[in-house]
């Protein structure tokens, strides 16, 4: 049985409800500090899990995102949900349906993974690496327990990893697959990329935040899939 977590903020809630309001199994996971009119509205559509926030973020409130989507999953793995599509709480998918049926029976998902040497941005995490390889963590979808793999962790120090990075490795080890940020690691290890298929089946995933199409964005963008 599928499922998505909406996951975040819920400013553009009004946006956003009406692409997944007929959609079942769907739940907002955010926090107890958000506008009450903001929970009521969405709370007429499907239900609201309301966390508590952190005392420490992370670096781009890593916490904040690992934290309110695992409130999400294990609400719905209490409803019987099997498999998880995640979503930020910005983001709008076309064709949701057909997305969630090419996605079904896929034990781990990415949109999209860059191609190493694609962008020059330095960061260490374990070793160092000259690029943003890793997959995209916005849209993803796996089983239920490989979500929770990927996202059960809270980070206690303030380092400049990208938060794509820590959700990779936390899944590689809790899963006991080599840690390497790489296409060819990650394809070798049934996990699966479907910027290809958004194209071909004419998906979008509009970014409201910053007004753009995901999948056009990578597919434009030397990301591999």
């Amino acid at each position: 049985m599928q499922g998505i977590v909406i996951q975040g903020p819920t400013n553009l809630c009004k946006e956003v409800v009406s692409s997944y309001k007929d959609i079942p199994n769907v739940v907002w996971s955010t926090w107890d500090d958000e506008p009450q009119e903001n929970i009521t509205f969405i709370s007429q559509f499907m239900p609201v899990v309301l966390n508590k926030k952190p005392d420490f973020g992370g670096y781009l409130n890593i916490n904040l995102q690992t934290l309110s989507t695992t409130g999400g999953i294990n609400y719905l793995k209490n409803q019987g949900v099997t498999e998880i599509l995640k979503v930020r709480g910005d983001i709008v998918i076309t064709n949701l349906n057909e997305l969630l049926s090419i996605l079904k029976g896929k034990d781990m998902a990415f949109l999209a993974i860059c191609k190493l040497g694609a962008r020059k941005i330095y960061y260490e995490l374990v070793y160092p690496h000259l690029s943003h390889d890793y997959p995209v963590d916005l849209v993803l979808y796996g089983s239920t327990e490989n979500l929770i793999d990927a996202f059960s962790f809270l980070i206690e120090e303030y380092l400049p990893i990208p938060p794509e990075s820590l959700i990779s490795y936390n899944y590689l080890i809790n899963k006991n697959i080599k840690f390497e940020l790489s296409y060819d690691n990650f394809i070798s290890n049934n996990i699966y990329f479907f910027l290809k298929d958004c194209v071909e089946n004419n998906i979008q995933l509009n970014w409201l935040k910053h007004n753009c199409d995901l999948v056009q964005t990578h597919n434009n963008d030397n990301y591999e899939f």
